[in-house]
């Protein structure tokens, strides 16, 4: 590793050695004056005034010549910013054997053992700030493939339709989600000895969980919510302390503490129809969970004009507002209340008696007017505006999109080209490596020297009688020759572009397409878009479906009553 020295270069600003050249070139202060006015080296002053360091048009940074050119650098960071965004990040381990394979593939001798070393990836993370090695966070192939333009679109055009068809206001749009929390809770961050190894967080004894269902509207109002414990009779609700909850809230249970059928027709008959007022109709937006689609639950909406629209599967983490904006807050919050209690009270714990009391805390502290509604906003759903959704929520769709076949287009000869003038003339070769300098025509007025035909002819001595097949036409090639010869054209020399490796870049560090598989004759349960469950198609459905369920358990009863017969 080597050493760390202080920086003892570039003590100065661009502008002031630019103002130091043009003083110099403008012939108002000599070097050495120029250079004790601004406080720029000497060197660094002749070298802009003499050509000698010239700007390429990615700057112009001290030190020696990167192993890689600074372009193919930038298209390797766009690469691994490109992958992190669609949920395909590069780790350190990875970017180094894939720059490994990128100079094995070019035979490039840059680096020893064609293995870049970890002072090159210290060099190259600081010649790239805008990178850096992050964590990422948890999410599901499925949340990646649902989350994708067309799924949304079609989202947000039915959404347009019901809001602008019914008339529909903020206070009428509401949005209701289920989350959990345990008795046993995250710690959170306290004062401690610097560079201490553990330091201990109490904790409840039990990860019990508790299901709690809360529902808001658009300007910012509150249900009350619905908690359901884990028990099987109403004996289980005596032990918790459930006077010290939020007003309203309505206590339940369920044998493992979740969402059913039961309770979702529970809680919309006696919590929200109870709470939303007279005004109708009224737009109710949740997820595609089982709970939410009980026919019991869909016929009372249709009964009273509630409109309910189930979002596409797999997407609440960027459409719906309780996610965005509300549950998050509410987490830290809680454990935030949690925390302080067990700290100003060290003989209690997280339990049924004390839990009511910090859930309250913590609904207050998060069930704000401001992160209600800004949880709207961000959603996109009011005010109405699908480009709410940023685009990097769809990025991690687009690695499971299925490329269209396109048809080839047959590359024309050289015969089928048409004829090029002489001023636009160019002769052009692309090495994989550049390993001379290439050469570029321009127009001009001025004589050419009949050496200059000779110095061409040397840097291309393939073209000639007895060379061979290069792919260009003869008759462009003695109008090219004669162009050089009138000295209607020069040759100018450049700066080697290394396009040529833009599709080895590609290549090594692109994400590969996802692959088209030929779809079967069976009909998917799966679903795959929103549904508006209150509409005659899912009614009618679910009635169907019921029907064919009630059938199956007679059929099932009476095949058992024929076997206690016998």
């Amino acid at each position: 590793m080597p050493k760390k020295t202080p920086k003892i270069y570039k003590n100065y600003s661009e502008e002031n050695l630019e103002k130091a050249v043009e003083a110099i070139r403008l012939g108002q202060m000599s070097y050495r004056k120029a250079c004790d006015t601004f406080g720029v080296p000497k060197t660094t002053v002749l070298n802009r005034v003499n050509g000698d360091v010239v700007d390429n048009g990615d700057g112009i940074r001290a030190g020696r010549k990167t192993a890689l050119p600074q372009v193919v650098e930038n298209q390797i960071v766009e690469a691994c910013i490109r992958a992190a965004e669609m949920g395909f990040g590069i780790s350190k381990e990875q970017l180094i054997l894939k720059v490994s394979r990128f100079c094995k593939s070019l035979n490039l001798n840059v680096f020893k053992n064609n293995i870049p070393s970890d002072d090159w990836w210290r060099g190259f993370h600081s010649r790239h700030p805008e990178i850096s090695i992050r964590k990422p966070e948890p999410l599901s192939t499925m949340r990646s493939r649902m989350m994708n333009r067309v799924v949304v679109s079609n989202y947000f055009s039915d959404l347009l339709v019901l809001i602008s068809d019914n008339n529909l206001t903020p206070d009428v749009i509401w949005n209701m989600d289920e989350t959990g929390k345990q008795f046993e809770h995250r710690p959170t961050s306290v004062v401690a000895r610097k560079g201490a190894r553990s330091i201990p967080g109490r904790t409840g004894n039990s990860k019990e969980n508790i299901s709690i269902l809360a529902c808001v509207n658009a300007v910012g109002d509150v249900l009350p919510p619905m908690c359901i414990v884990k028990g099987k009779t109403p004996r289980c609700l005596e032990s918790f302390s459930t006077l010290d909850s939020p007003a309203g809230t309505l206590w339940t249970y369920q044998e493992r503490a979740w969402m059913c059928d039961i309770l979702g027709q529970m809680w919309f008959s006696q919590v929200f129809l109870q709470n939303i007022g007279p005004k109708r109709p009224q737009l109710l937006i949740l997820d595609s969970h089982s709970s939410h689609e009980v026919l019991g639950l869909l016929q009372e909406a249709v009964r009273e004009n509630i409109i309910i629209l189930a979002m596409p599967p797999h997407t609440s983490h960027h459409l719906q507002p309780l996610d965005k904006c509300v549950f998050g807050p509410f987490s830290r919050a809680y454990d935030k209340a949690c925390t302080n209690l067990l700290t100003q009270h060290p003989d209690l714990v997280i339990n049924k008696t004390t839990w009511p009391r910090v859930f309250s805390t913590a609904w207050i502290a998060a069930f704000t007017k401001d992160n209600i509604v800004n949880g709207f906003k961000a959603t996109g759903i009011w005010p109405p505006n699908p480009s709410a959704i940023p685009e990097s929520a769809f990025a991690p769709s687009l690695a499971y999109d299925t490329p269209q076949d396109t048809p080839s287009i047959p590359f024309p000869s050289s015969s089928d080209l048409p004829a090029l003038p002489e001023e636009s003339c160019t002769l052009v070769t692309e090495p994989i490596i550049p390993t001379s300098t290439p050469v570029s025509l321009e127009d001009s007025n001025s004589d050419l020297n009949l050496s200059l035909l000779a110095d061409a002819a040397a840097i291309h001595p393939e073209v000639g009688a007895d060379a061979p097949d290069i792919g260009i036409p003869l008759p462009d090639v003695l109008s090219l020759l004669t162009s050089l010869g009138n000295g209607n054209l020069v040759l100018k020399e450049e700066d080697p572009q290394p396009s040529a490796w833009d599709a080895e870049v590609e290549s090594i560090f692109a994400i590969p397409p996802a692959e088209s598989k030929k779809s079967k004759n069976v009909k998917s349960k799966s679903l795959t878009s929103h549904r508006l469950l209150t509409s005659e198609e899912i009614i009618e459905s679910k009635r169907m479906k019921l029907a064919e369920k009630e059938r199956k358990e007679k059929q099932r009863a009476e095949r058992q009553m024929k076997v206690k017969k016998s």
